[in-house]
């Protein structure tokens, strides 16, 4: 019955204000959906948290209350680095390992080929960086151990398929910048329909792998929320 869950000083946070509806909620957008997507897990998930009004509020405020929890535990680790005298001797990697619908499309949990499910938070932080980047490149949660390995002065072996993302850091740029990425799914589970593609900075294109369903192609420079399928335009 419940979804969320979040320490006792939390319970004030955000109580007084309410979380906008997400976009793409509109009946049309889930009845464009194959089947096996509308009747599976990311469905459930949707009823079990944001099928009415009130559900949705609380599940989005206990979302945001247990961000803000990890916020504080991550402010603690600091503290106690701090305390330790080893803070200007430790590279801090945060990341998330999978995206969220929080009820676009009618829709909840993981999974897909869509962006909402396959970005991820990424933060690295070197004490001796000096300075910020925001990136927009496209790194992968390969690229991680290979950072790590960087760090520690020690040569990737041969089969690692990622690069190290410290010129990121360092630069804000990187020379073995990526042009694509696959994206897959391959669970062959009938309640999270198989699926598998290429995303490059402008294209995103994916097919369900066991399901009778069309292909989708994207123009995310101008397309950001997915939302016109160009798969079978000739153009």
């Amino acid at each position: 019955p419940e979804q969320y869950f979040w320490q006792e000083k939390s319970d004030s946070l955000y109580a007084e204000i309410t979380i906008p509806q997400p976009p793409m909620t509109e009946d049309q957008y889930f009845k464009s959906l194959p089947k096996e997507v509308r009747e599976g897990y990311n469905r459930t998930r949707w009823y079990w948290r944001y099928d009415t009004p009130a559900k949705y509020q609380h599940s989005m405020k206990g979302y945001y209350r247990m961000i803000s929890e990890v916020d504080d535990e991550i402010g603690e680790i600091r503290e106690l680095l701090e305390k330790k005298g080893i803070a200007d001797n430790t590279v801090i990697i945060f990341m998330g390992d999978n995206g969220y619908f929080v009820g676009e499309r009618q829709l909840a949990g993981k999974w897909l080929m869509y962006e909402n499910s396959i970005r991820v938070p990424l933060m690295i932080y070197d004490p001796r960086a000096g300075q910020h980047f925001d990136i927009e490149d496209m790194v992968l949660n390969i690229d991680i151990s290979s950072t790590i390995l960087d760090l520690a002065g020690i040569e990737p072996p041969e089969p690692y398929q990622g690069f190290s993302l410290m010129p990121y850091v360092i630069d804000g740029k990187h020379d073995e910048k990526r042009e694509t990425i696959l994206i897959e799914h391959l669970w062959k589970l009938p309640q999270i329909p198989s699926s598998e593609g290429i995303r490059s900075d402008r294209w995103k294109y994916f097919r369900y792998r066991f399901i009778d369903a069309p292909e989708e192609l994207y123009d995310l420079d101008n397309d950001p929320l997915e939302i016109h399928n160009l798969a079978t335009d000739p153009k």
